[in-house]
């Protein structure tokens, strides 16, 4: 029997498909400009332009949801939201670090400063995508 997802449950789906579907359009991008298939002007454009439609997409759908339910937006976290958020938490700082090293680790691989903060960048979404994915798993399973 599925229960009806409480708002913050809502918020972690939103924004975990939100940056999954644009980020992964922002990574193919990056993806393209080191195999010299687009010049870097042209995907900065694109770039821009995705991080705009993020900030939007992310803005629009969560004043649908507080529209839904305006009485859980104001409300405190309970003891299992916070403990959901640390467990999450927890695990994406980990991603995050490892991610950051191979970020530092790319010094030895290129001189490039725009891919190396293109690795820190993924590493920083990388760990939202597991902070989310795992309040989203939390809440499913009831923690």
């Amino acid at each position: 029997m599925q229960t009806e997802m409480s708002f913050r449950e809502k918020s972690a789906s939103i924004s975990f498909v939100t940056i999954l579907l644009v980020f992964g359009a922002y990574f193919w991008n990056v993806v393209r400009v080191l195999g010299g298939r687009v010049d870097y002007g042209a995907a900065f454009k694109v770039e821009v332009g995705l991080l705009v439609a993020f900030v939007l997409i992310e803005i629009v759908l969560h004043i649908a949801i507080a529209l839904q339910a305006p009485d859980e937006v104001p409300a405190p976290r309970d003891e299992r939201e916070w403990l959901i958020e640390m467990r999450a938490t927890r695990v994406a700082f980990q991603v995050l670090v490892v991610g950051a090293l191979a970020g530092v680790g790319m010094i030895h691989l290129t001189r490039s400063v725009w891919a190396m903060s293109q690795v820190v960048l993924l590493a920083v979404v990388m760990a939202q995508l597991v902070k989310f994915g795992g309040q989203i798993l939390y809440f499913r399973r009831g923690v």
